[in-house]
């Protein structure tokens, strides 16, 4: 370490082993990219068709949804959620979640079956607890009290709005 403070107040590493670390990185990354690159994926087809399909809100038809925002967020799950929320609180108004599935809450939305739970303590996983007043009813929380935890972060968030709302 040493004594340089960076611009958050934090000691920054020393300069001499970042190149190091960041070659060691770029052979790791390199061993997991496939020169098929995204065509290595198959459309599920046949017996597996129904995993593309959402299991809990039917698909409907509609008219595209054609506005100007200043800024979209791709994805309904905490991350897109608790970035909606942190725009709100900066005073940025104009903010569209945009999200594929039925409703929000990311894998979350989806985990529903009897037993799903997070292997992460709550308190640890469930972001803005203390801006939303939730307390997780135990240490490991199950995925429906998750899912309301995604439920009442949007509602919080009253400037962001899913594409497809539950």
């Amino acid at each position: 370490m040493t004594d340089d403070i960076s611009a958050a107040g934090r000691p920054q590493p020393e300069e001499a082993g970042r190149p190091d670390l960041r070659a060691r990185y770029r052979q790791e990354r390199a061993k997991r990219i496939r020169p098929d690159g995204t065509s290595q994926y198959i459309e599920p087809v046949g017996r597996f068709a129904y995993l593309t399909a959402d299991p809990y809100t039917p698909r409907v038809e509609r008219e595209s949804v054609v506005e100007d925002v200043e800024v979209v967020i791709v994805g309904g799950g905490f991350a897109g959620l608790v970035t909606g929320a942190r725009l709100a609180e900066a005073g940025v108004t104009d903010v569209r979640i945009v999200e594929a599935g039925g409703g929000l809450g990311g894998v979350w939305y989806r985990s529903r079956y009897p037993g799903a739970m997070c292997d992460t303590a709550a308190m640890v996983y469930l972001p803005l607890l203390e801006e939303t007043g939730h307390v997780p009813s135990a240490n490991v929380c199950g995925s429906m009290e998750i899912l309301a935890h995604a439920r009442r972060i949007a509602e919080k968030s009253t400037t962001a709005h899913c594409a497809r709302p539950w």
